[in-house]
C-alpha cells in the first residue's frame, strides 16, 4: 500500500494496527512524507469548511485573483510560521497517537453511551462506519464524529467518568495497555471541536490523556472543558487541576481550578494562566475572531469589490477608486460579515463565544438574541445556543426555528429572539436561564441556502419596544 493511501486510512480512523505501525515507521525516516502528512492533516481538519463552500451570490462571486493575492500578501508570513510550528506539532503528535491508538488483541468495550442527539458517525474497529448508536450501547475503541452544531454525544467510562462531545466535533477514544497485564489507561484524541469532562480520580500512574493537534492534557480527576482547532487549544478547568503540554516546544503548565490557558501555534512564548472572570449577561460577537464554521468576508474586501464594479461600469476612474480604497484601508478592518457554508446537513454557521470574550456569559430570563444580516435564499432556518453549567459540563442545546416566510431574497433582516423562544428538544420543560453560553449557531434547511450574518448580540433586556 502506498504512503498516500496509508495516510488517508489513518486520518479517517480506518487503518489497522499493522497499517498504523507501518505509517509510523515510514514517517520517522521520510521528511517529505512528514510534509505530506501535515498537508493532509490540515485538509482533513478543515474539510467541512473549505471543501463544501459551493457557489455564492454575485457579491461572493466577485472575489478575484487580485483579492486573493492581497490576502496572501498580508498573511503569508503568519501562515508560514504556523505551518512550520504545525509541522513540529505533527511530528510530536505522531508519537502520541501511535502509542495511544494501537490496541492489542480483540476489541474491548470502553465506553457506554448515555445520551445521543443529532447526526453522528461512529467508526469502530475494522473501519466499519455507522450513523446509528443507541443509549446504553457499549462501544470499543473508535472515532466519534458529530456532523452538525446541534449534535451531541454523552458517554461514560467504566469508572463513571462522564464526557460530552458537542457541536461540530471529532474524537478518537481508546484504552492503551500499559504493560502485558490488564492495566489500561484512558486516551482520547480530540481532532477538533469541544469536549466537556467530569473525570473520576484516576489510578496512580494512569492519568487520562487528552491529545489535540497542539497540546496534550494530563488529567488525574477533575472537571474541565477543552475546545480545539487545527492551530490552537483552549483549556478551562472548573475543579481540580490539569497539566497542559504544548506539543511543538514541550512547554508545560499546571492549570488549577477556575483558570484557563490558551495554547496557540501563533504564540510560542509563555503559557500564561487566566482567571475565570465574573460572569456577564451581554455579548457582542466579534465575527472574524469567533467564527468556527463559516466564511469570513471583511468590509474592506466588499468595498474593493464595489469599487472594481464602479470602474468596470465607467462610474469611476481607476485613480478615483484607488484613492477611495487607500483612504478606507487606513481604517480598522475588523468589521465584516460571515456567510453560511454548505454541508450534508444544511448550510451552517457557528460562532464560539469564548474566542473573543474573557468573561463567562450567563443567560437570564430577560436575555434576547439579536441577529442582523441578509438572506439570499428563502428557506427555513434554525438558530441555536449551546450551553454549559456554570460549574462545568455540557448542559444542552436550545434552538428556535425561523420560517422561510420571514426572509426576502437579497434583503436585510433583523431578528430579536427572546430567550423564552428557545427550546431543548430533549428537555422541553427545562429553561436555559442561569446557564453559560458557549456557542451560537445557524443551520439553514437547504445546504444551498445562502445567508450573510453581519451582527449577533446578546442583551439582558428587550432590545426594542414591542407593539
Amino acid at each position: 500500500m502506498d504512503s498516500h493511501e496509508l495516510i488517508c486510512r489513518y486520518l479517517h480512523g480506518v487503518a489497522s494496527e499493522e497499517e498504523v505501525r507501518e505509517l509510523d515507521r515510514r514517517l520517522r525516516s521520510d521528511q517529505a512524507l512528514q510534509e505530506d502528512f501535515l498537508v493532509q492533516s490540515e485538509l482533513d481538519a478543515n474539510l467541512r469548511q473549505e471543501a463544501q463552500l459551493g457557489s455564492r451570490d454575485d457579491v461572493q462571486q466577485a472575489s478575484s485573483d487580485e483579492s486573493a493575492d492581497h490576502w496572501q500578501q498580508n498573511h503569508r508570513g503568519r501562515r508560514m510560521t504556523v505551518r512550520i510550528l504545525l509541522a513540529l506539532a505533527t511530528v510530536a503528535l505522531i508519537a502520541v497517537v501511535t502509542q495511544a491508538f494501537l490496541l492489542p488483541g480483540s476489541p474491548q468495550e470502553i465506553i457506554t453511551v448515555t445520551s445521543v442527539s443529532g447526526p453522528i458517525a461512529w467508526t469502530g474497529d475494522g473501519g466499519h462506519v455507522t450513523n446509528a448508536i443507541a443509549v446504553g450501547e457499549k462501544l470499543p475503541g473508535g472515532t466519534l464524529e458529530l456532523l452538525s452544531p446541534d449534535a451531541s454525544v454523552e458517554f461514560a467510562f467504566k469508572d463513571r467518568s462522564a464526557l460530552t462531545l458537542a457541536g461540530l466535533s471529532a474524537m478518537t477514544i481508546s484504552n492503551d495497555s500499559l504493560n502485558a497485564g490488564s492495566e489500561m489507561q484512558k486516551k482520547l484524541y480530540l481532532r477538533h471541536g469541544r469536549l466537556s469532562a467530569r473525570v473520576q480520580r484516576q489510578p496512580r500512574g494512569r492519568p487520562l490523556i487528552v491529545s489535540t493537534n497542539t497540546a496534550e492534557l494530563t488529567v488525574l480527576g477533575t472537571k474541565f472543558n477543552v475546545e480545539t482547532s487545527p492551530e490552537s487549544t483552549r483549556l478551562t478547568v472548573k475543579e481540580g487541576s490539569v497539566r497542559l503540554k504544548r506539543l511543538p516546544d514541550g512547554k508545560e503548565v499546571d492549570v488549577p481550578a477556575q483558570q484557563c490557558v490558551f495554547a496557540s501555534l501563533e504564540n510560542q512564548n509563555a503559557l500564561p494562566l487566566q482567571s475565570l472572570n465574573s460572569p456577564v449577561n451581554r455579548w457582542q460577537s466579534e465575527l472574524r475572531q469567533d467564527v468556527v464554521m463559516g466564511k469570513w468576508t471583511s468590509r474592506l474586501w466588499g468595498i474593493g469589490v464595489k469599487l472594481k464594479k464602479a470602474v468596470a461600469s465607467g462610474k469611476m476612474s481607476e485613480q478615483e477608486a484607488l484613492k477611495v480604497y487607500k483612504q478606507t484601508a487606513h481604517l480598522n478592518d475588523s468589521a465584516g460579515s460571515v456567510w453560511t457554508v454548505s454541508s450534508p446537513v444544511g448550510a451552517l454557521l457557528v460562532l464560539s463565544v469564548g474566542r473573543s470574550q474573557d468573561h463567562p456569559v450567563h443567560l437570564q430570563a430577560t436575555s434576547s438574541i439579536l441577529v442582523r444580516g441578509r438572506a439570499f435564499s428563502r428557506t427555513p432556518v434554525k438558530i441555536g445556543l449551546n450551553v454549559e453549567f456554570p460549574d462545568g459540563g455540557f448542559a444542552g442545546k436550545y434552538s428556535t426555528t425561523i420560517p422561510a416566510s420571514q426572509f426576502a431574497v437579497g434583503e436585510e433582516f433583523e431578528m430579536e429572539l427572546p430567550l423564552n423562544k428557545f427550546r431543548d428538544d430533549r428537555k422541553t420543560d427545562v429553561s436555559p436561564v442561569g446557564l453559560e453560553l458557549t456557542d451560537w449557531w445557524l443551520v439553514a434547511k437547504s445546504s444551498s441556502g445562502k445567508f450573510e450574518i453581519t451582527s449577533v448580540e446578546l442583551a439582558n433586556a428587550p432590545l426594542r419596544d414591542k407593539p
